[in-house]
């Protein structure tokens, strides 16, 4: 039997890059890896796989300054430090008046002290026989009273964050508020009602909150129409605005 020739190897791509300033140089890289693109810089050329040949062409012009290259005029980040127009769009551009959306480890980070102010207790009370509805009572008031009068709950207070009007910017109404906590306390509710076990209940958190991982609302927000923002436009807390404070000074 013939043995078969081997395969020619796919031809990497080439994109001669000696034109480029040393600071040039700096930004490419640091695009290509933020992309993930495996490259290397060989005699003055980016030598990367053939798959990724228009990733590196575009950020070859991007840092350039190249005028064909494209990027969104929405772009408005004040952690970026280049003059050049960027390639990535940011993923938690301003609102209307100017604060952010909160940032998904912020809000896991409020979320986690809540549950810990009020979730635990009802979990607690429920095992040493209270009545379901004095748990549910308990969570209802912590939760629905400050977000009705303020926007905040004690964890969202501690972290900086606000819940408010998907379209007003505003503290959300007492409907929107009072649905807001009937979604989110849906798997709480379950347990303790309808006897669900912690499986069910874990798996029922998630599906309510999961989507906070793609777009930065979870079932209770998109229900309630209301978003979790930033408390300023300068940022959740004390620290950010003293550290932009710092760097603008």
């Amino acid at each position: 039997m013939s043995e078969r020739p081997p395969a020619d190897p796919p031809v990497p791509c080439r994109v001669p890059v000696h034109h480029l300033s040393i600071d040039q140089i700096a930004l490419l890289r640091s695009v290509l890896r933020t992309g993930d693109v495996r490259f290397g810089i060989i005699h003055g050329e980016v030598v990367a796989g053939a798959e990724y040949a228009e990733e590196v062409e575009r950020a070859v012009e991007w840092a350039a300054n190249g005028e064909s290259v494209t990027f969104d005029e929405n772009f408005d980040d004040p952690e970026y430090r280049s003059d050049r127009p960027p390639l990535v769009k940011p993923s938690r551009p301003p609102l209307a008046d100017g604060r952010r959306q909160a940032t998904r480890w912020r809000r896991l980070s409020a979320g986690l002290l809540d549950e810990a102010l009020v979730g635990i207790p009802t979990l607690l009370a429920h095992k040493a026989g209270a009545p379901a509805w004095t748990g549910a009572a308990m969570h209802g008031v912590y939760y629905v009273s400050p977000t009705m009068l303020y926007g905040w709950s004690i964890g969202k207070l501690w972290t900086g964050l606000r819940v408010v009007d998907q379209h007003w910017l505003q503290t959300p109404g007492p409907v929107a508020v009072v649905v807001r906590w009937l979604v989110a306390a849906l798997p709480m509710l379950a347990g303790l009602f309808l006897g669900l076990s912690s499986d069910w209940v874990g798996t029922l958190v998630l599906v309510v909150d999961a989507p906070i991982m793609v777009h930065l609302r979870g079932l209770h927000d998109l229900a309630a129409g209301t978003l979790v923002v930033e408390r300023t436009t300068a940022g959740p807390g004390i620290w950010v605005r003293s550290h932009h404070a710092r760097q603008n000074g």
